[in-house]
Order: structure tokens, then sequence, then C-alpha cells
């Protein structure tokens, strides 16, 4: 997961450290930084690898939402050949400088260099990269080179710690000593004696011949008064022979030392670089192992390839911070007689090769680049990868309300004999933001202009068995994990705590989203009416500990019972509610599922719209058979988003009729505050009651307060907030 300094880090590091500035996609499908309300160590649960065609994976549980272009759907519900959201560019960098000698130097050795053996190596046929990679270890100071080229072979460049500075430091070193000795009217032979060596050593010091262990040397810094660092300024290592040169303990400082072809990674310090930094480390690497070229068919292609899958990975999203699109593949090639396996990223979209051009380069093969840009600019670009899915037209057709599909070329500005595809294409993005001109439509504007890349799944496969977090995003309820965008319930929790605490009716949550902990958590901030992330942080007030305490007594006394069992089918639910129900203590109430679309059929069924309604049918004939109210949440469709304003309607419910038939009642939320900043419903959550088998419909308008995902009715809304936190929801 990329933080906003450029780090990176694991799901697991930010759930530990409970911390972590990330990014989110924003209703806009812009990307934005964000921080999680709630780190979830949800236990071990079996995944799945997750591979898409740009080569991105991810591992997750098979209720784990993923974006589509028609909404958030779980991960059971996605299947090889559809697309899903990934980022199209990661504009994150650091601020952290490194110095370009460092950088370089980096890039080289990871892409040509020797990272094992007495000291680092580089080899390389181009005289011009040698000669770069020779004034990089001069600028990085302590350091010798030389080159070894045995026979025909490729000429090597060795380093080394430079002979001639390590006598002079050894020089200072030992007037240093000798000053110190006579400044304190010492001798040779007692500090010899004071720290257990022979009294030769002591003078070998002075004169600058040997210096002391490491162990020796801490005593004799005591003996003598003196800091080390005045003894020996860039450390004890920089005047002993046996030791390491600088620059080879500075690769070990980045745990890169001593690692083969095959295991060589970028370092993190390297994510948390300036952008021209980054450009640079990325110009030599690509100097190394990379290449631009024209094919025969004019076709321009930009690629890199490393035995290492894991820099291959890391060099793929260092290349998505300028939105430049690499895909990756995995291939075989020929290797001293034998084949081995290579991790291959090819550049093919027009945009990305003239960013990458302009913005980072290739030194070395300059000319390669020149024509490669020469190449692009005889050519109208065209791309068959970064397309929005052809599903987006259930949107544009929502958008144009009745208008016919010429009176819609006509306002784009299109001939009649242009044929738009559609329904039967994906859209380009030009061609989906002429559309939206055409139709006025700022969501399909939106759309067009996206921080999203729609990338196609092409595998799903068990990953065994792993622990699992998750992260819970304000308001977007999304973030961005290995370059893909993943999913993270507010009234259902308040409907469970009024029927607990008010109506002392025992309620079952059957949670195939969050986890019980994340439930339990906002629940009891929702009921003492504190803000979430402040009880995350512990930043709180003297009167925001009892209500915590009173809110946690009330609730572990109510009967609430949660199961967050993912993926249940609906078998399983009907068998455990029938156990509640059989039992008294329970006083099982009300049942609440969230949501429908993570449910399973007992049948698996291949059509999906057969499957809800299955789903459907059974809650339905539950509710009946244990005589109490089941409240089911459901998913739009996307299309709702394309309208203005986007208040939903009934034919927005996803993927069946068959929950439309079956519900005696089915409410939407809308809030316009949501959609429009300067709306003068702020705070007001509407329930809109679109269906109501045995009452009338309508609309009934909220308080909702969002510090604590809290909804109240308007009238009894306290204007400040009491101390008993009254005016709950009635």
């Amino acid at each position: 997961i990329v933080l906003s300094d450029g780090s990176v880090r694991m799901i697991e590091e930010i759930v530990q450290a409970r911390s972590g500035r990330l990014l989110t996609l924003t209703d806009q499908w812009k990307l934005a930084p964000a921080e999680p309300s709630t780190f979830v160590d949800d236990g071990d649960k079996p995944v799945f690898k997750v591979t898409t065609r740009l080569g991105r994976t991810v591992c997750t549980t098979r209720s784990h939402p993923f974006l589509t272009i028609e909404g958030w759907r779980p991960l059971a519900e996605i299947n090889p050949g559809d697309h899903v959201a990934v980022p199209r560019c990661v504009d994150v960098f650091g601020k952290r400088p490194l110095g370009e000698a460092r950088v370089k130097l980096l890039a080289y050795l990871l892409g040509d260099g020797t990272l094992t053996g007495a000291c680092p190596r580089f080899t390389n046929g181009s005289e011009k990269l040698r000669a770069d990679f020779r004034e990089a270890v001069g600028r990085f100071g302590g350091l010798a080179v030389r080159e070894e080229t045995p026979g025909d072979r490729t000429p090597t460049l060795a380093v080394s710690a430079d002979r001639t500075e390590l006598v002079e430091r050894r020089v200072q070193f030992g007037t240093l000593v000798r000053g110190r000795l006579v400044g304190s009217r010492g001798s040779a032979r007692r500090l010899a004696s004071r720290l257990g060596v022979a009294p030769a050593s002591v003078t070998h010091w002075c004169q600058g011949e040997t210096v002391p262990s490491a162990a020796v040397f801490d005593d004799l810094c005591a003996a003598l008064n003196v800091d080390a660092d005045e003894l020996a300024p860039e450390g004890l290592p920089s005047i002993r022979r046996t030791e390491r040169n600088a620059l080879t303990r500075w690769l070990e400082s980045l745990g890169i030392w001593g690692r083969t072809a095959r295991d060589k990674f970028v370092p993190g310090v390297v994510f948390t670089l300036a952008r021209h930094e980054v450009a640079c480390f990325l110009n030599r690497l690509f100097a190394t192992d990379g290449w631009a070229t024209v094919l025969a068919s004019g076709q321009v292609q930009l690629g890199f390839c490393s035995t290492s899958e894991r820099m291959a990975r890391q060099v793929q999203h260092l290349l998505l911070r300028f939105g430049v699109i690499a895909a990756l593949r995995c291939r075989q090639v020929a290797y001293r007689g034998s084949r081995r396996t290579a991790f291959q990223l090819d550049i093919t979209d027009a945009e990305s090769i003239r960013t990458f051009i302009g913005e980072i380069g290739i030194f070395g093969k300059e000319a390669a680049l020149c024509r490669a840009k020469a190449a692009l600019a005889t050519k109208r670009y065209q791309t068959n990868r970064d397309l929005i899915p052809a599903a987006a037209w259930r949107q544009i057709d929502a958008a144009r309300q009745g208008a016919s599909w010429q009176s819609v070329g006509a306002l784009m500005g299109l001939g009649d004999g242009v044929n738009l595809h559609v329904g039967k294409r994906g859209l380009s993005r030009n061609r989906l933001a002429a559309i939206a001109r055409a139709l006025g439509n700022q969501r399909l504007h939106d759309l067009a202009a996206s921080d999203v890349y729609w990338d196609e799944v092409v595998s799903i496969e068990p990953a065994g068995v792993r622990r699992v977090y998750d992260l819970t995003i304000p308001d977007t309820h999304n973030f961005v994990a290995n370059d893909i965008c993943v999913h993270n319930t507010a009234i259902v929790l308040n409907v469970a705590e009024h029927a607990a605490l008010r109506a002392d009716v025992g309620v079952a949550v059957f949670s195939l989203e969050m986890a019980k902990e994340q439930l339990a958590l906002r629940m009891l901030c929702s009921e003492a009416r504190v803000d979430l992330a402040r009880v995350r942080t512990g930043h709180l007030s003297d009167r925001e500990f009892p209500r915590l305490a009173m809110a946690a007594g009330r609730l572990g006394d109510a009967p609430i019972f949660i199961d967050d069992t993912p993926a249940l089918s609906v078998l399983e639910l009907r068998a455990k509610a029938r156990r509640l129900k059989r039992d008294p203590a329970t006083k099982l109430g009300l049942v609440i599922v969230d949501y429908i679309q993570l449910m399973r059929s007992s049948e698996g069924r291949d059509n999906r719209e057969q499957e809800i309604s299955e789903i459907s049918r059974s809650l339905k004939a539950l509710a009946k058979e244990l005589r109490v109210p089941v409240v089911a949440l459901s998913q739009l469709n996307r299309q709702v988003e394309s309208r203005t304003p986007p208040v939903p309607r009934l034919a927005d419910l996803r993927e069946s009729g068959a929950i439309e038939q079956d519900a005696d009642v089915i409410v939407f939320l809308y809030r316009d505050d949501y959609y429009n900043e300067d709306s003068d419903k702020k705070g007001v959550a509407e329930v809109i009651v679109a269906k109501q088998r045995n009452g009338p419909t309508g609309t009934v308008e909220l308080t909702f307060l969002r510090e604590f995902t809290r909804f109240e009715n308007r009238e009894v809304a306290p204007d400040d907030e009491g101390e008993d936190g009254a005016g709950a929801l009635q």
C-alpha cells in the first residue's frame, strides 16, 4: 500500500501501527489521500489470488469487493474477463533526497551489478555507461574503481576502498591519538596496560600503521576522553583495511548486499525520493536492462526485463507514479546455454511512451528514443487497452433520457454515417468525454477523466489460508492495494441498536462485509456519541470516557448477536437464525443481512440474477417461518449516479427484479450533501420509502451525524450534544 509520503507498506504493518495516510478513490473517480478510521485483523481465512491483464495481483477473500463499471462487486461475483478498477497514475512522491550519485549507483548495480563476493561489480559493454558509473563512484567518496576485462568478455568495473584516502585517514587517526597522549602526559605503556594490549600496538596506532578493534576502540576513546567521531569522523570501518568499503556498507544498510540477480529488489528509500530522483533512478535502470524499439509494423515499444519478479513489479509501480502504464509478463530467456525465467515490462500505449520519453528517458539510448518519438508523431493516437468497458453504455443510455442516438451524435458533431457502436464496444476516453459534453452530464465527464484504468481479470486462483487484514476508510470506503482499488454500514446498525436497547428485542446481524470487531466498535461509538477517529487515536476528553463506559455497559447487556461468516449461504443463515429463535433467552425479533449480493445460494447457479432471486425468496420464506422482520441491504446499479440528482429508485436495485417483488418494504437512503457541496440540506438524510405493501410511500428526513455515523429523528435531534446522548433514533 502506497502512503502519502511515497513509502510502501504491507497492510499488516499499517494495521499493527494503526496509522497511515493512503490513497482512496473519490466519487469523482479521482485518487486522494485519506486516513483509515478502523484497522482490522480479521484472522486466518481462505484467500484467492486475482491477476489482471497488466500483470497486477492481489490476494483477498471471496467476500472482498472490487470496483467494476457497474459498482462494487464481491470477488465471488467476479469472473475472468471482467474489468476492475486499477489506478492510471499514482502521483505520489517523497521529499527525502538521496543524491544523484547514489541514485545512479543504486540503479546501475540493481540492473547490471553483482552484489555478492568481495566487492560490488558493474558489468556493461557501453563505454558511456561505464564512464557515468565511474563518475558516480568518484562523487560517492572514499572509493576506487578498477577495470577487469578477462579475455573477450564484457568489461567489469570493481569498486573497492580508496587506499590513498585510507592511509590519509589512518595518519590523521595516529596524529590525534599521539596528540591526546602528549596532552594528557600519559605514556604508551600505561595506555596499553589499561587497554590490555601490547605497548607496540599503541605505538603502531600513533604511527597510523594499524588501528584497534571495535571493542578496544571504544575503550581507547574513554581512556583518552575523546569522542569516537573525533578519532574517526567517518566511523571506525573507514580506517580499517579488513572492513568492507563504504559502498558495500551502504548497500548492506539498504538490505540488498548479498542478493543474487533473482533476489534483487528496489530498496524502500527509492519510493520516498523526490520526482526528479525517481526519474533518474528509472533512467539508469532502463539504461542497463531496458530498451526502446520501433517494430517493422511501425509500432513503438519500450521494455524492461529482470529475473527478479519482485523488482519488476516494483519498477511497474514506479512507472505508474508518472502515469506510465506497463504490462508485466513472464517469459523464458536464453542464459549460458540454458533457459531461465524472466519478467518483462512492456510499454506500448502511445501516451505512456510520450510521458516516459519526456519525463524519464534512457541514458545511452537517446537515439532509439528519438526514433520512437518520431514514429509516434506520424500516427493518430488509438488505444485498445485504456478503454471504458462497454457496460458504461447503460449509464449513457440512462443519461440521454429518451433522446435518440442520432440526436446525441448530432450534438457531438458527428455526421449521419458515423456509427457509435452503441452497447457493443468499449469507449475511448475521448469518445466518452464527447458524449458527456453533448448530454451535459457531469458523472460521465468524471468517468472519462478518471484516475482509473479498467484492467481485465485474467485469473482467480486459490492461494491457501492466510492472515487477513482490512481497513475502513471514512466516506469513500475504499483504498488502493497493490495498485488495485478495493472496498470496505450505518443505518442498519442504528436500527439494530434501537431494537435491542429501546425495544428489548433480540437482533441477529449477519455481516458478510465487515468483521464483528468493526461493527462492535462502530455501534459503541454511535451509542456513546463519540467520534470513531478519536477512539482510534486515543485523543479522548474526560467527558468521553464515561460515555464510552456507559455505552459499553448498555451494549454488553443488549441481545445483539453478530455473525461475520464470509460468503454465507442461505441454508447456513437459516440454520443459525433458527437456533437463535429456538432459544427463548435471545428474544429474537429482527434479522439483518449485510448485504444480499455477498450471499451465495444453496444450488450455486451460474446465472447471477437467478441466484439473487433464490436468495431473495429464501429470505422472505425465513421471515414468514420465524415471524420476524428480515432487513436485507442491497447494492444499487451504477446508473443511479448518471442521473441529476442521483436519487435512487426501484429500477436501480441490482441484478434482480425479485427483490422488488419479494420485499414488503423497500427503503432508499439519499444525502444531497454527499453529492452537492453547496447543498442546503447539510446533515440531512432522506429516507425514501419506495414501496410499502401495507402502507403509504413517501420521504422522511433524518438528521445524519457524520462524525458518529448515526441517524436521528430531526424533531428530536439536539442542537448541542447532551451529556446523556439524548436524541437517539426513536
